[in-house]
This record gives C-alpha cells, structure tokens and sequence, in this order.
C-alpha cells in the first residue's frame, strides 16, 4: 500500500505493492498521480512528513511513500493506549460479582490474573519502547532535499 500526501495536507492511499515506490525512483517520467488515489483516515502528522521527505518519491502533486515506510508511526502511543484501556477493562472484570464468585470457588483467580497481567504490561511496553527506538532510527536518515524542495514548491511547510 502508498500513501500520498499533497498540500495542503490531505493524505489519500493506493493498493498496490510498496515495491512501486522503488520502481518510480528508477523511472522519474512514470507520474504515480496516475494512479487511483483514495482519501486514507490517517492524518498527516510532522512524523508522516519527515518520513515522506526521507523515504518517498515526487509526484506531481506531492509525495508519495510505501506504508512498511510508515509502520511505526503512532505504533508506540497505539499500544501504550490500548494497554491502558485493558488494565481498565481488567479491573472492571476483577470486580464483577462473577470474578468475585469464581475467586472465592477458585483462590487465587484475581491474583494470578493480576500477575499475568503485569508481566503482559512490562511485554507490551518493552514493545512499545522498540516501536520508538525504529521510529527514530528511521527519521535518523537524512531527508532527500528534493523532496523537501518539491514539498515546498507545491506549498507544503516542511520541518525536515
């Protein structure tokens, strides 16, 4: 799957292979605007933006990059969130009249479970520390000045 982002800002996707990106860096005539491009949920965020800059390649209306280019953008928050709704969810759980009952039938139901559930915390944050780590080490690469260039000649503000 492509993304391409074109100022001012709007982010549209396509369905097709990330290998294209490296196609249209050897052959700067084949326009990757042709192709069909439909609005995508993802917002553009300054991340997306610098990614694009450093991984990506010039469209006639923007910039288009692979989404494997983008996987780790809002990764770390997404699982740091959905770590906490489940903690959330679990100790509502914990405290039902069934839990309560199936502790009692069964002790040390509620204890193990809460013990489990830190170990998948401290997993889940170890996960999420390395989504970090890839990110920067992804946005560590320097930006293509042409692209940068293109951005800005389209009207795009670009912090590269």
């Amino acid at each position: 799957m492509l993304y391409r982002i074109t100022p001012p800002n709007p982010v549209t996707w396509c369905d097709i292979t990330h290998r294209t990106i490296g196609l249209a860096k050897q052959h700067p005539e084949a326009d990757l605007d042709r192709l069909d491009w439909l609005p995508a949920e993802r917002p553009l965020s300054d991340d997306f933006l610098r990614l694009a800059v450093r991984y990506g390649v010039a469209t006639t209306t923007g910039i288009a990059v692979a989404a494997i280019d983008l996987a780790e953008l809002g990764r770390a928050a997404e699982m740091r969130q959905l770590q906490v709704d489940g903690d959330q969810a679990r100790a509502e759980l914990y405290a039902t009249p069934v839990m309560q009952e199936l502790d009692r039938m069964f002790p040390g139901t509620i204890q193990t479970g809460a013990a489990l559930d830190v170990k998948v915390r401290a997993s889940m944050e170890r996960a999420a520390e390395d989504s970090d780590r890839k990110l920067a080490e992804a946005l560590e690469a320097p930006a293509q000045q042409e692209l940068v260039d293109h951005w800005r000649r389209l009207g795009g503000h670009c912090a590269a």
